[in-house]
């Protein structure tokens, strides 16, 4: 699976509004108004939508697929995901995180209520029946005591100029910056293209001017309110376009209004409380942990007179002795000039090079030692995300045949059951290795199958 920047939403329409999730962020017009500051990336796999993306400072993150084959996008994502330094999921409601801590054994989930969806009742909005609507009913009538009546009319093409321009003089009585200063820019954007992305709106007209307008988008059963603007000289115009906005749209199976986050304002938290809200809906983030942040150096496992510890910087040379064996490493699997290319090797290039490794949390390297010599390397590589983890070992060639593989290999599951918790633990070696295999085999691997190119065990 290889995935691709998404330039347009609209490549992805037929998925978004496929969603179920009721959140703004699974709409065209969030995609469109964001896409500039939220980088995101897609794939469409079985029919189905895979989507992800980050913020340039924060991590890459998935959301939940979309389509019929769900559970082989999520085999496809474990499998992308491995190349991005870890499992992080965005945007889950309460069910799909509760679906995932099924799937994933060791989960961390959080949300920030900044960024929760107000979700309301259409019919609420509607009309503002009851008690507890009190106070918006109050400011309707204060808007019309004020200014008599008004017009409420659809955003058309032909008077979307005039949307626009009301924008720009409903800017100048703001300041803004900030998050709030890209949200305003970006409803320009949005205005200009509603019409091609699945949007609706509407303009409060009084006094021979624009005052309100809202623009939205339905999302199965759920109208999601991109927009809401009005000039602070018309008292109550908020509460007129609001009702007017959701007679308008609310109909014909639409249950829900989504109006969005109040990204941690106060005054906009207040507000939208004040409409009463019949969900907060938070959006999950959900990171998968997998087991390299397990291992906590310094790390010894001494059995007899072997020992596998860190590897240091007084390892360097013979680090970089065992790496260049060329004979040694036929079967190692990774051959150090697919990076290094024409450079000549060093020892600090290859000490440095498994730190970096360690640093992307991709591969742990060990060193095997007897009494203090490094006679070779064992490393807790390709860790998935079920607990599972692969070990590899190579040994230098005065010190093979003497036992030394399968006592490190010992060690190594030992370690990786016991300290790390693994539910599985996995080797392979290529088919012409013999030598491998038997160390492998009396180490307490069992042979699971084997392809074209390599042999598989289970410990």
């Amino acid at each position: 699976m290889q995935l691709k920047p998404l330039n347009d939403p609209l490549e992805i329409k037929d998925y978004i509004l496929r969603s179920t999730s009721r959140f703004c962020d699974f709409s065209l017009g969030f995609l469109l108004m964001w896409q500039n500051s939220y980088r995101f990336f897609y794939a469409i796999e079985n029919d189905t939508l895979i989507l992800g993306g980050g913020y340039d400072d924060a991590p890459f993150a998935y959301f939940y697929p979309i389509g019929k084959d769900v559970e082989g996008a999520l085999d496809l994502i474990e499998k992308d995901a491995a190349n991005r330094g870890g499992l992080r999921f965005a945007c889950l409601d309460d069910e799909t995180a509760a679906m995932l801590c099924n799937r994933f054994p060791d989960v961390c989930v959080t949300s920030d209520r900044r960024w929760s969806d107000y979700l309301y009742d259409a019919e609420d909005l509607k009309y503002f029946k009851g008690k507890k609507f009190s106070g918006q009913r109050n400011h309707i009538n204060k808007f019309l005591k004020l200014f008599g009546s008004y017009e409420y009319r659809d955003i058309t093409r032909e008077n979307l100029s005039a949307v626009l321009e009301f924008l720009k003089e409903f800017g100048k009585t703001r300041t803004f910056d900030g998050m709030a200063k890209a949200e305003y820019e970006n409803c320009f954007k949005l205005i200009k293209n509603m019409f091609d992305y699945n949007c609706v709106g509407g303009l409060i007209e009084c006094e021979k001017r624009i005052v309100a307008i809202a623009i939205g988008e339905r999302i199965g059963d759920t109208l999601i309110e991109h927009i809401e603007k009005g000039l602070p000289d018309y008292p109550g115009v908020y509460q007129v376009m609001v009702s007017e906005f959701a007679k308008r749209y609310a109909v014909d199976g639409v249950k829900y209004i989504n109006r969005e986050d109040d990204s941690g304002d106060e005054g906009l938290r207040t507000s939208k409380m004040q409409y009463h809200p019949v969900s907060i809906k938070n959006k999950n983030y959900l990171r998968v942990n997998c087991l390299f942040k397990k291992i906590k150096p310094p790390v010894i496992m001494i059995d007899n007179d072997i020992v596998v510890s860190d590897l240091t910087a007084a390892d360097k040379e013979a680090f970089c002795e065992l790496y260049t064996d060329d004979d040694n490493n036929l079967y190692w699997g990774y051959d150090y000039r697919e990076d290094l290319g024409q450079n000549a090797p060093t020892p600090d290039y290859f000490f440095g090079f498994q730190q970096s490794l360690k640093d992307r949390c991709e591969e742990y390297s060990l060193a095997v030692r007897k009494r203090g010599e490094l006679i070779g390397e064992t490393v807790f590589h390709n860790f998935d995300f079920h607990g599972g983890v692969e070990i590899g070992i190579r040994i230098k060639r005065s010190m093979q045949g003497k036992g030394y593989a399968k006592t490190a290999l010992k060690l190594m599951i030992s370690y990786a059951k016991n300290v790390l918790g693994a539910t599985t633990v996995k080797a392979k070696c290529f088919l012409p290795n013999a030598a491998s295999k038997a160390a492998l085999i009396s180490a307490g691997f069992r042979l699971t199958g084997q392809d074209e190119k390599y042999y598989y065990f289970n410990a």
